[in-house]
């Protein structure tokens, strides 16, 4: 039987990890990595533009307020639909 956490499912009570999340919200809301970068340093992020890529694309992580920082800006600019 195959492993599902290589296939990427999430299992019933399993954390998923913040940078997949992250990764998935930006490029399923096509954003722009100036603009979310600019809103996520507008509201108290101090990662710079190349921290931020790196991290949507699952190449590092963050401290934890930061990735809650990141994760807000992604929300709040989906929900205005900007």
């Amino acid at each position: 039987m195959e492993d599902d956490r290589i296939l990427g499912i999430q299992q019933p009570g399993e954390v998923p990890d913040p940078r997949n999340l992250a990764a998935t919200c930006y490029r399923n809301g096509n954003l722009n990595l100036t603009g979310l970068w600019t809103y996520y340093y507008g509201i108290g992020g101090n990662a710079d533009e190349l921290v931020l890529d790196a991290y949507l694309h699952e190449m590092m992580e963050l401290p934890r307020l930061q990735m809650d920082l990141i994760h807000t800006a992604i929300e709040e600019i989906t929900a205005d639909g900007a």
